[in-house]
């Protein structure tokens, strides 16, 4: 069992002084995860590459995880900016060219934050106490209908709001196994256009009516 970690600020900047203090130790904690083995990222380590005392890092976070914590939350913020502009530009585009834009634009973004991707998804121990973790298939979903309208409405599924939410979960779980689990004897290429040759084919069978 996963035990409840406390990652909470201490109490929030109200200066602008005391705001770069937190950016530095935030930023520095991200430095230090993404060159060095999770478990190696102390809060002494942090405090020392933000140069700032370790008192002065303990007025703000609790803990490491604390510090973890806003370093993922902000992680996860940008790659969702990137995902949302990815799925933009599959709007308009006939279906099977729109599945193949959102099957390579969301390998992009994973290939771009793949180490990111990895202590998220499997070395941070506490990630889904997150917010911004745990909230993460739920915001994927609202920003996949959001962003996809024009798709939507040319697709006829019984069950439409399970049938999309089945769609996510497929199209997710295969772009993240590839990109950090890419089998040897596979190539990456032919992976992408087959998950891409999938969902094309789910949304031609399921193509709406054409209007008489």
């Amino acid at each position: 069992m996963i035990r409840t970690v406390d990652l909470s600020m201490k109490k929030m900047p109200r200066q602008r002084r005391a705001e770069v203090t937190v950016e530095a130790m935030i930023d520095a904690a991200s430095e230090l995860l993404a060159t060095q083995p999770y478990d190696s990222v102390t809060t002494n380590r942090i405090a020392e590459r933000a140069g700032v005392g370790i008192g002065s890092l303990y007025q703000y976070f609790p803990n490491k995880e604390a510090i973890v914590a806003r370093v993922v939350t902000y992680w996860v913020q940008d790659m969702l900016e990137e995902v949302g502009n990815a799925l933009s530009t599959s709007e308009q585009l006939p279906l099977e060219d729109a599945a193949f834009e959102v099957i390579s634009a969301l390998f992009r973004v994973a290939d771009r934050h793949r180490n990111k991707v990895h202590l998220i998804l499997e070395v941070i121990p506490f990630a889904l106490q997150i917010p911004a973790v745990a909230s993460l298939p739920r915001t994927l979903a609202t920003m996949s209908a959001h962003a996809q309208l024009s798709i939507r409405d040319r697709l006829h599924f019984t069950r439409p709001d399970a049938a999309y939410h089945v769609l996510l979960l497929m199209i997710r779980a295969s772009i993240v196994e590839t990109a950090l689990h890419c089998p040897p004897h596979l190539s990456r290429a032919e992976l992408e256009r087959t998950i891409a040759d999938f969902l094309a084919r789910i949304m031609a069978g399921n193509a709406a009516p054409a209007a008489a």
